[in-house]
């Protein structure tokens, strides 16, 4: 039997058992979304985490193989207000809405690009 550097076979049994566990509960509502679409809105906060933003990733290809129809909605401000600091624009809000003047728009259109780059490279 194959371990990982470091692992026992049983730590990878006891592995396999608990996510076989998982997708048989789950199995029910992996039906119940067969061939239908899921919006997932993926946060900027998670766009900084590469590890994090990786494993939701998995996810979602997981989705798609199970004949579901993942879309992703995805943030990006903590990057856009990082590129507006260095650029010396002070992000406002206005009731918790970002305001896009055309100097932060400039900025906001090159970020979503970056990140729809960076989603789709990994």
């Amino acid at each position: 039997m194959e371990t990982e550097p470091g692992g026992s076979p049983y730590v990878l049994m006891e592995d396999a058992i608990q996510k076989a566990r998982i997708l048989i509960e789950a199995l029910p509502y992996i039906r119940s979304f067969n061939k239908k679409y899921v919006v997932i809105k993926l946060g900027g906060s998670a766009m900084e985490d590469e590890e994090c933003l990786k494993k939701i990733l998995q996810d979602i290809v997981f989705m798609a193989q199970v004949r579901m129809k993942p879309v992703i909605v995805h943030g990006a401000g903590p990057m856009i207000s990082g590129e507006m600091k260095k650029a010396g624009l002070v992000p406002r809000f206005i009731d918790g809405q970002r305001y896009t003047d055309e100097a932060t728009l400039k900025i906001v259109l090159r970020v979503m690009t970056e990140t729809n780059r960076k989603i789709v490279s990994l």
